[in-house]
């Protein structure tokens, strides 16, 4: 038997290993998908590979096999002299596929040709043999019938198509045969006969990229079709990553997405921002879209009289909370101006559309049910000084400060009696306990459990689907307990054959339990006192007001219960009026709900009673209530003529909302436990309400053009008419036009076999932003002043006729490409986007009755670069490892601000020429270690004084940067960092390898910077009653420590962010990993189960970075990161939530 079998040769490859873990994984992922390219098994038909023949010539059947094999990437095997007697064929020059090569070779004779595993092509005499008959059923993974499946005889055009319940039948000639089961959305599989007469399969649903399916505004698309900027995240993908709301899930997975969590607390979303950030003081979030009903995360609402939110008194529950995360089908992100047009005045921070899962037509009813139970702790700990290091520290503090005292004798025990009893008479001022508060206010291994059960399915005329949730969260911090229902369903009737009607509901109801204690900041107290005192009391510390009790005496018996109530639904009809068009009227209606009880007990409150006098217990009560409706009517159009395709839609829509607030404070209970309804209080004190409603109509088109698949256009326009502008500024103008060429569809690309796809596309568009105060052009008008004992109002500030759309104008150029039949895939875009008539407070004429008024003055711009590239990296027929790789480079500018303010005059985080949320401070030089050094800097100062600030060995030197010989807070200070990340993206993997999966989702950000405040503002000063961390004790200058990194402990040169307070954040996070088991079909068949899946699954599991804080991505709460300035998240002071690290072990079952 003669055997000509060519093997690919070794492809030596080599990957240096970095000492920068990020470095490593690009390149191993490089390495990766280098492999893959060298390593592909061949699966191309014999028609597909081509074969050039130089010049006309005879040659025998060995010999043109030869030529065959050198050329492509077959083999043959078949017995030595099968050929012999053959005669030689006659070669034309030219080229001619494989298998027609093969054919004219061998017609002469009587042969079977059998293209088999790994390329092999068998040979070998045709014998009179009875052919084998094959029957059996095709079925999904769940074990539904799955009808049109093409059965292909391996190498032949020979096949059949499976019937409406999955069968089929079919004949083949050998054993040897393979046969090759394909559809549309379900991966390829092949299978050898032998002697089985009976195949059942299973196909494992996988879309191919082309044929994907993207939803864009007002309709889809395919992925091969598409002209603008989308990126897609699938359920499979959402579900990997354990959160509560649907923002966290999209964490590394989408290029030029950047998403940060915010906190670990149970409930809280995302922040998501797409290409930048654009707004200085509005929303930077973009406009999520869930099955057409509009949801505006954070609505600018500015109370009168300020810049402040009015929920900024109370809680706003989070609304994307109304969807479960596990009922999502997938996620389409609409990033450039093409895509997002369509949604006009609030596309300009992108569009997030969500689409939910529903029934599908002919699909027998399925009913899932899940359980998982999840272990929380902190991701991290402040590592506070125990005992011992704290009351060490605190000595040397306090022999400082009485060492450097010019205080009289007489004074020291009264102004300085801290120190001077810590060093006089320590006995008496410490205690004897070791106490890790810490540990006793965290929650470790708290317990999340999840339950929901689904039934979905459909007819050949209804589909439907039904879900629901239970989850009990309990917080990694002690007495907060989340617990929230979510009830989902949709239905879909194509009621005769020119209309359908459908509509679907979610609703989520939540009830959200905590304490006082909201931060690792809580754990503060000094580490010398136990929890209880000799009496069985909790500690306490006596104030200057009033008694400060120990965390779980004190902030720990606060009570604050927050309900949310959130329900949007819509219903729609469509009619298909003439064959490609189709009328569909759609009304959408949303209400979010929420309320807040916040109780703080009478021995909380002792600062309120002795400095106000208004003792007692205090309930603060705030209700939050805002709905939203829209009413949507489209004309799609699609028609097809020869090589021309128009897909048209023109629509109109009307838009409302209102968002409203009541705030109420009652004091006076009768005790702090039992009566503490709003009916038991004596005094009912500081009212106040406010409400925000807006208008919108637009009138909208997208017209979509293709001609013979090879050249796209994609035209799109909306007139946006806004209540919040004055009459003649009151419509916007939206239009943007792109264009692509499918290169790979030309004629000079039909003749290789690497290139699958190549396509360059741009883009041009304008969005707009009215995430604006309403009637922003009128005159506000407040209470609360008296005139001669009677109430009266005045106006707040100078309305602005003139105040018009804030527009950003988009440009897009990109290049998508898929080689190796689509195993290796990838893009390049570049983009920039400027946004223009930013909306900010300028300064008019005192005479004028206020200081500023709202003008459209300020610029911004983003630019940068998205690079994606991925594949199936390893693909065989029980094992798949897929991988990708997105990093994503913008930089952001504040291009002008024209005088314009943020607020009253003040910029926090925005300076002209640098990226929003840009950090100013000082420029550390050294830390002053002798009195000496600091008079020679006050004697060369024009002033005699160098710094104010600059008192004392141990406080921080900064630079004279204006070169006036002095430093002042005027001239010396620059921008040290901004909050935005040179560059951030992803590495997603997925392996699956017969009935086991893992996947993994690694996150990275480089070039953060994030000021440290609990080093700039916490150290600031000495407080002789609060516990240090260990960075504290180790890192901050002492005369013992004179190599420290940070100036002393209390030093007032470290009031404010500084060169050393300014720190890298950059990280690279194992966002999630998890790893899962089919279990196997023939077990489940006997129980009635279509199947079952066990998995384990872990979350923030690896963080590498050299931020000293707890995580590099807390930010501090404050006033403002609810309204979304996320300019003023460039701090970290520790009082955010701690982020979790979490493992799931889940069951799904199927029936």
């Amino acid at each position: 038997m003669k055997i000509k079998l060519i093997n690919a040769r070794p492809v030596p490859m080599r990957i240096g290993i970095s000492k920068r873990l990020l470095l490593m994984i690009m390149r191993t992922f490089i390495f990766l998908l280098c492999t893959t390219v060298f390593s592909f098994n061949a699966e191309l038909s014999m028609a597909q590979e081509k074969v050039t023949i130089k010049v006309d010539k005879e040659a025998t059947v060995d010999e043109v096999f030869e030529l065959i094999m050198n050329q492509t990437k077959f083999s043959f095997l078949y017995p030595e002299n099968l050929f012999k007697d053959m005669p030689k064929v006659q070669l034309k020059k030219g080229t001619i596929s494989a298998d027609k090569l093969i054919n004219q070779s061998i017609e002469s004779g009587k042969f079977n040709v059998i293209l088999t595993e790994n390329n092999t092509i068998l040979i070998k005499e045709a014998k009179t043999q009875q052919q084998i008959q094959v029957s059996g059923k095709v079925t999904d993974e769940a074990g539904l019938p799955v009808a049109g499946v093409t059965v292909l005889i391996k190498g032949t055009t020979k096949g059949v198509a499976t019937d409406f319940d999955g069968s089929y039948t079919i004949t083949v000639p050998n054993p040897e045969n393979i046969l090759i089961f394909s559809a549309l959305g379900f991966a390829t599989l092949e299978i050898t006969v032998g002697n089985q007469s009976l195949i059942n399969v299973a196909l494992k649903e996988v879309a191919s990229a082309l044929d994907e399916v993207l939803v864009v505004g007002y309709g889809t698309t395919i992925k091969k079709d598409l002209t603008g900027s989308v990126g897609s995240v699938k359920a499979e993908d959402i579900q990997k990553i354990k959160s509560q709301s649907i923002e966290n899930t999209l964490a590394g997975q989408i290029s030029g997405v950047f998403v940060s969590p915010g906190t670990g607390e149970p409930g809280s979303g995302g922040t998501v921002i797409i290409r930048g950030l654009s707004q200085i003081l509005g929303d930077n979030q973009p406009l999520y879209v869930v099955d057409g009903v509009p949801i505006v995360v954070n609505p600018r609402v500015t109370n009168v009289g300020g810049e402040y939110p009015i929920t900024f008194s109370g809680t706003r529950q989070n609304p994307m909370l109304s969807i479960d995360p596990n009922n999502i089908e997938r996620v389409d992100v609409l990033k450039d101006a093409s895509a997002a047009a369509i949604y006009g005045s609030r596309a300009a921070n992108g569009v997030v559309l969500i689409t939910t899962k529903r029934g599908k037509i002919g699909q027998a009813p399925r009913m899932s049910f899940s359980v998982n139970t999840t272990l929380q702790t902190t991701s991290n700990s402040r590592d506070w000084a125990s005992a011992s290091e704290w009351k060490g520290f605190m000595t040397t503090l306090a022999q400082y400060d009485l060492d450097t005292t010019t205080l009289p004798d007489f004074l020291i025990p009264i102004v300085l009696s801290s120190q001077y009893n810590i060093v006089n008479d320590p006995d008496n001022y410490f205690r004897d306990a070791n106490t890790d508060w810490e540990d006793l206010i965290t929650n470790n291994n708290a317990i999340w459990n999840q339950y929901r059960l689904s039934v979905n399915g459909g007819s050949d005329k209804v589909t439907y689907a039904l879900s629901s949730s239970i989850n009990e969260q309990e917080g990694v911090l002690i007495n907060n307990k989340f617990t929230r229902y979510n009830f989902a369903s949709s239905i879909d009737a194509q009621v005769t054959e020119n209309i359908k009607i459908g509509g679907s509901v979610n609703y989520n109801y939540s009830v959200n339990k905590t304490s006082g204690i909201l931060n690792l900041n809580d754990a503060g107290f000094r580490p010398d006192y136990p929890v209880y005192d000799n009496a069985g009391e909790f500690t306490f510390i006596t104030g200057f007001y009033s008694d400060d009790f120990n965390p779980l005496g004190g902030l720990g018996r606060n009570k604050k219960k927050t309900i949310g109530k959130n329900i949007f639904g819509s219903l729609y009809g469509e009619l298909e009026i003439i064959d490609g068009f189709k009328f569909k009227s759609q009304i959408n209606l949303s209400s979010n709900d929420d309320d807040t009880e916040s109780f703080v007990p009478s021995y909380n409150n002792g600062y309120n009673a002795n400095a106000f006098g208004r003792p007692g217990a205090t309930l603060y009560t705030q209700s939050n209530i805002s709905w939203s409706a829209s009413f949507i009517n489209t004309i799609n159009f699609i028609k097809k003529i020869n090589n021309h395709r128009i897909d048209a839609v023109l629509g109109v829509s009307w838009d409302q909302s209102r968002v409203e607030y009541n705030g109420l404070t009652y004091r006076g209970f009768p005790d702090d436990s039992n009566l503490i309804n709003t009916g038991s209080a004596q005094f009912v004190e500081f009212p106040s309400s406010a409400h925000n409603q807006n208008g919108l109509n637009s009138l909208f088109t997208r017209v979509n053009y293709i001609y013979n698949d090879k050249y796209l256009a994609t035209f799109t326009a909306r007139r946006d008419t806004s209540t919040k502008f004055g009459p003649g500024n009151r419509s916007g103008f939206f239009p943007s036009g792109a264009l692509a060429w499918n290169v790979h569809n030309e004629g000079f690309f039909k003749n290789q076999n690497i290139i699958e796809l190549l396509k360059i596309r741009t883009s041009l568009g304008k969005t707009g932003s009215d995430n604006l105060d309403s009637f922003s052009y009128l005159a506000y008008y407040n209470t609360g002043t008296f005139y001669a004992g009677n109430a009266g109002i005045t106006v707040d500030r100078i309305p602005n006729a003139n105040i018009r759309w804030e527009e950003t104008n988009q440009f897009d150029i990109g290049l998508e490409f898929g080689l190796f039949n689509n195993r290796l895939n990838g893009e390049v875009v570049y983009f920039k986007k400027n946004t223009s008539d930013i909306i900010l407070k300028v300064p008019v004429p005192a005479e004028t009755g206020s200081a500023f008024w709202d003008s459209n003055v300020a610029d911004v711009s983003n630019k940068g670069w998205e690079i994606v590239i991925g594949g199936d990296v390893l693909s065989t027929k029980d094992f798949n490892w897929n991988s990708s790789l997105n990093i994503s480079f913008i930089k952001n500018n504040v291009d002008r601000l024209n005088g314009g303010s943020t607020n009253g005059g003040l910029n926090i985080g925005i300076f002209e020429g640098h990226p929003i949320g840009s950090i100013e401070g000082p420029v550390v030089v050294k830390i002053a270690q002798t009195q000496a050094e600091i008079n020679a800097l006050n004697a060369a100062s024009p002033t005699g004084i160098y710094d104010s600030n600059l008192r004392l060995p141990g406080d921080y030197i900064f630079e004279d940067l204006d070169g006036d010989g002095r430093y002042t807070t005027a001239g010396d200070r620059k921008v040290l960092g901004d909050i935005n990340p040179d560059y951030f993206g992803g590495w997603n993997n997925r392996i699956t390898y017969k009935n086991w999966d893992l996947g993994m989702n690694w996150t990275f950000a480089n070039g953060i910077k994030k000021d440290y405040e609990v080093i700039s503002f916490g150290w600031n000063s000495n407080s002789w009653d609060v516990n240090v961390d260990k960075l504290a004790v180790k890192e901050s200058w002492t005369p013992e420590n004179t190599g420290a990194k940070y100036a002393r402990f209390g030093s007032r040169s470290n009031f404010f962010a500084n060169s050393r307070s300014v720190m890298d954040a950059s990280y690279i996070k194992l966002r999630s990993s998890s790893i899962g088991y089919n279990l196997p079909k023939n077990l489940l068949d006997k129980l009635s189960i279509s199947s079952a899946h066990i998995s384990l699954s872990g979350n923030n599991l690896i963080t590498i970075t050299n931020y000293v804080g707890l995580d590099p991505e807390d930010a501090a709460r404050d006033i403002f990161s609810t309204s979304g300035h996320t300019a003023r998240q460039s701090g970290d002071d520790g009082s955010s939530y701690p982020n979790t690290r979490t493992f799931t072990l889940g069951f799904n079952i199927t029936f």
